[in-house]
């Protein structure tokens, strides 16, 4: 048997092998899931939901649960006006590069890119729930073939919030409550006193962009928050609930608005269609939704560890990539909540940066979750 025919058989066993396995049920996922103790307290740490579009990470701050909302094109798109690009070419770098003198290159585009706060993704803001009096919690989890994250206490009062698969909404349901909670919407802090302090590669404060601090209103169960950027550019969270009896649902929204961008729906009508939707359905299309996904594919890894590495991972992208959204960044959809200019700004970096972002797209047969790249 020659050396062609040995890996026709092989590939045809291959996928025979897979066909088998992605007929198993999907519950050895189960084990993949991220489950702690307590929630966690600082944001890179927090649990990620998102669809590509919004993102919520899920945590605790200073005694209080906090949803770190995001949105993907909250962008400070300012031009650094310091930098002739007429001038600089790939050509430009390489000759420099090639004589030795790539300081010239570092002096052009280093130093300003870390004197000035943008361009620069930005944070949407946050919501807080007050569970001070809801006592010691449980467990914490994410499950990531649900996309559902939950938070149990030892009284029996729990949470679960997911970002909806499509939609660019998020939903929160309180059960078991001994009272009602207290809920505040945070904005970010533009016009805070500067720090000193660097942290996570940020190379500055907020309140660096210059913007006016953006106005929140709140008409009975609801919040919401208008924040101007640069230009002409401004955003809207926006969020609301129900109290009944010992129970509290509730939905929010980010949304965008730009001159020359395609006209989309405020945050608060966004809210609304999904109200008038439901909790309950909107967990179902949601569902149904992941459902598809991880049925696309699955692998089966002796290394206990690595399988579920990768099951995160594939989790991260199901939550942070969509042909209809904007590419994956360096944050996603989950820019850092600490009251700083994000991580690296939080930009493009297209090198292995964003290229390995994508590789599960090819790898795990999701190639209309890459089409934005």
């Amino acid at each position: 048997m020659n050396t062609k025919t040995l890996l026709i058989i092989g590939f045809v066993s291959i996928l025979f092998s897979c066909s088998e396995h992605n007929l198993k049920p999907l519950q050895q996922r189960v084990a993949h899931n991220l489950v702690f103790p307590e929630l966690a307290t600082t944001w890179d740490e927090a649990m990620p939901l998102g669809n590509g579009m919004v993102g919520n990470l899920v945590w605790q701050k200073e005694g209080k649960l906090r949803f770190s909302l995001d949105r993907a094109d909250l962008w400070d798109l300012r031009p650094m006006e310091n930098i002739d690009f007429d001038k600089w070419k790939f050509k430009d770098v390489y000759e420099y590069w090639k004589a030795d003198k790539y300081n010239e290159v570092q002096k052009a585009f280093d130093v300003p890119y870390d004197q000035l706060p943008a361009p620069s993704k930005i944070p949407a803001g946050a919501l807080e729930f007050d569970i001070s009096k809801l006592g010691k919690i449980k467990q914490v989890s994410l499950d990531v073939e649900t996309a559902v994250c939950t938070v149990d206490w030892e009284n029996g009062a729990k949470l679960t919030t997911f970002v909806h698969a499509e939609n660019p909404v998020g939903w929160y349901k309180f059960e078991n409550l001994p009272e009602t909670i207290n809920i505040e919407l945070v904005a970010p802090a533009y016009n805070r006193e500067s720090s000193n302090e660097r942290a996570d590669q940020s190379t500055g404060d907020l309140n660096q962009l210059g913007y006016p601090q953006g106005e929140i209103s709140k008409v009975g169960n609801s919040f919401t928050y208008n924040q101007k950027g640069w230009g002409d550019f401004a955003y809207q969270i926006h969020t609301e609930w129900k109290n009944n009896g010992n129970e509290l649902v509730g939905c929010w929204s980010v949304s965008s608005v730009k001159k020359g961008w395609e006209p989309s729906p405020k945050a608060t009508e966004n809210v609304a269609a999904a109200e008038n939707q439901g909790y309950e359905n909107s967990l179902n299309d949601h569902l149904k939704w992941w459902l598809n996904y991880w049925a696309q594919s699955s692998v089966s890894i002796p290394d206990s560890l690595l399988e579920r590495q990768y099951y995160l991972e594939m989790y991260k992208f199901g939550s942070a990539a969509r042909a209809d959204a904007p590419p994956i960044s360096l944050q996603a959809v989950w820019t850092a909540d600490h009251g700083k200019l994000p991580p690296w700004k939080g930009d493009f970096h297209h090198d292995l940066n964003t290229q390995l972002s994508y590789w599960p797209s090819y790898t795990g047969n999701y190639l209309g979750l890459e089409e934005v790249f």
